[in-house]
Parts: structure tokens; sequence; C-alpha cells
């Protein structure tokens, strides 16, 4: 740094200069390293390091949390564009199935065998099973536009699914330990929050006590650009200060009881989230257990509807029947194997929903964070 200054001496009696104004120009260069450094003496420095490093560890759980979050979106979505795309493969066999029937009611019609009603009732609901191919193929394409999304593409909807759903074959293990919830990111962070909201009690604490400051300063002082750096003309100063706050008007202390109180809302927040989580737990292992037993007894009435269906077109053949026994059988077998794709999506959503509330999946020895910090 440096400056430059002009004084002039006025009312100085020096002689020979009465009619004019004496000035003189000084020049001040410097050069300075200064220092600043407080004793910790009550840890309110080392709190605040420790808190900042704790919040920044919420910020990392909250990334985890979010890869979870779209992995578990991406996976979701892949198995509805399946359902979709089977429900499709479903919707067409439909409309093959209907129009087979219009074909021969349409000739027991036209050889007077049948009446009008019968083929009017048929093609309703040929038509009927043409406009669920629209709706499905709808329905296929928003899904595929919601993976390209996902996936970080333009939704074009050009991206190829699957057509496969696959069958969970292996079972969930009994007794897992509940030590696997420590894996989940959002009680990763509550728990960091409330480590953290700690440590600003700490702070908020050692603001009652004193401070120990010292500063210190080094460097040269001179005229000259040259003797700039030149040690002979070297200047510092130390200086230390004891500061003790006092008649704050009880400021300090409120600050103590509203660092406490936040310390205990965010510990009411991770007592919540635990609860929260084994609530998912259990309610994907329950859903589990009710999901496959529904898709066993959908499978069954569609098998049992199949049936009905073989014996609805023999008896309507031989004239033992109305058309509408045959239109209801076959509107039930088409209905139940849908119903029956839709659980078996609903199966895999469920096991993706037990993932998340685990953090992980049934292995006991990956992702688990032994030797968290516990407030």
């Amino acid at each position: 740094n440096g400056n430059r200054r002009r004084q002039n001496f006025i009312g100085f009696p020096i002689p020979g200069s009465e009619n004019r104004v004496l000035s003189t120009t000084f020049n001040n260069l410097g050069a300075s390293f200064d220092v600043n450094w407080e004793a910790d003496l009550w840890g309110r420095i080392r709190s605040a390091e420790t808190e900042a490093q704790v919040l920044a560890e919420v910020q990392e759980a909250g990334l985890a949390a979010a890869r979870l979050s779209i992995a578990a979106q991406t996976a979701k979505s892949w198995f509805a564009s399946a359902e979709a795309e089977l429900q499709l493969q479903l919707a067409r066999e439909t409309v093959e199935s209907y129009e087979t029937s219009a074909r021969w009611i349409r000739n027991r019609f036209e050889a007077g065998l049948r009446p009008a009603l019968d083929l009017r009732l048929i093609l309703s609901e040929l038509s009927g099973a043409e406009a669920l191919i629209s709706q499905r193929k709808e329905q296929q394409a928003r899904v595929v536009r919601q993976i390209e999304v996902l996936a970080g593409r333009y939704p074009s909807g050009r991206l190829r699914g699957s057509d496969l759903l696959p069958r969970l074959t292996t079972p969930v293990p009994a007794g897992l330990p509940s030590q696997l919830l420590d894996r989940r990111p959002d009680l990763i962070a509550a728990q960091k929050r409330l480590l953290a909201a700690e440590y600003r009690v700490a702070q908020a604490q050692t603001e009652l006590y004193p401070r120990l400051n010292l500063t210190a300063t080094g460097g040269t002082s001179t005229k000259s650009l040259l003797d700039l750096l030149n040690g002979d003309f070297s200047v510092w100063s130390l200086l230390g200060n004891l500061t003790q706050p006092l008649f704050q008007g009880g400021r300090l202390r409120r600050q103590v009881e509203t660092a406490e109180s936040v310390s205990q809302e965010h510990l009411e927040n991770y007592a919540s989230a635990v609860l929260q989580a084994f609530a998912e737990v259990e309610s994907a292992l329950a859903a589990e257990s009710e999901l496959n037993q529904q898709l066993d007894d959908l499978e069954e009435s569609a098998s049992q509807a199949e049936a009905a269906l073989s014996l609805a077109r023999d008896r309507y053949r031989q004239g033992l029947s109305d058309v509408l026994q045959v239109l209801i059988t076959q509107r039930r077998v088409f209905s139940s194997r849908s119903q029956v794709l839709t659980l078996r999506r609903s199966l895999l959503d469920n096991r993706i929903n037990l993932h998340l509330a685990l953090g992980g999946g049934f292995d006991q020895t990956r992702g688990v964070q032994p030797g968290t910090p516990n407030p």
C-alpha cells in the first residue's frame, strides 16, 4: 500500500517567506502481513468447524437419497413400460378373439340361426376392444417418455422398452435386522442435523465466556520505493485483548435457549423419521404377502374364466345359451388377465419400495455405516 500527502504551513513566521505558502510533500510506502488468532479456550471454533463438517455430510446424504430416488423411479417406469406393452398385446389378442367370435356369429345370423341382436352385441364389444388398443398405445408412449426424461433424453417416445415382467423368485429373508435402516439417507441426514444442532448449542453456550484474541502486524514502512523490501525499515506490532460480554440484556442466554429448542425439534424430527422408516418397511412386507395372495387368486380366476369361455362358446354353438353369456365370460377372461399383469407390476413396485425403505437390498454387509456418531 502507498499514499502521498501534501501539507501546507500557514501562519508560521519564517523569514523570507512572508508572501508565499510553504508546503511539503510526504511519501509513505508500506508492505504488511496481518495475522489474527483467537485462542479457542472453550471450543467455540471447534464446534463451528465440526458443525460445518456435519452439515456437509447432510448434503452428501441428500445426494445419496436423490440417486436412490432416481434409480427407483427409473425401475418403476421401466416395469410400467413392460406392463403397458403386455397390456397392448392383450388388447390386440382381445380384438382378434372378438373378430373370430364376430365371424361365426355373423355366419349364423346370415344363415337365419341367430337374431340381429347377437351380431350387434358382438360388434359393440369389438369396437370397444379396438378403442382399448388406442388407449394402451397412449399409455405406453407416456411411460416411455417418462423413462426418456429420467435418462436425460428428449421425450421423443422412440425408446424401445421391454415386454418382460419378471417374477419375484427370491422371497424376503426372515429376520432382517433393524440396523439395515441405518443406511437410509433420510435417517442419516436427520441424525446429522440433530448432531449439528447439538454443536450449535455448544457454540451458543461459549458465547457467554471470554474470548482471547491476538493480532500481529509485520512489514516495512518507508518513503522510498527502493527501500520497500529493506529489512532496516521493518516495523511490527503485537496486540492482545481479552473480551468478556457484559450487559447483554439476556440476549446471549436467549440464544442458548433458542439453540436448545432447535436441537429438541431436530430430535423429534429424527424420532418421527425413524418411526416412518419402520412403517414403510412393515407396509412393504405386509403388502408383498397380500399381493402374492391376490396374484394367486387372480391367476386361478383367469384360468377358470378361460375354461368357462370355452364351455360358453360350445353351448352357444349348440343353441343352449345366448350370446350374452359368451360376451360376459369373454370380458371376464380379458379383465382377469389384465389385472394379473397389473398385479405383477405392483409386486415389482412394492419390492422397489421395500428396497428404498431398507436403504438398499437385503445384504446386511453392504452399505451399512457402522460407527455413525449417535448424538
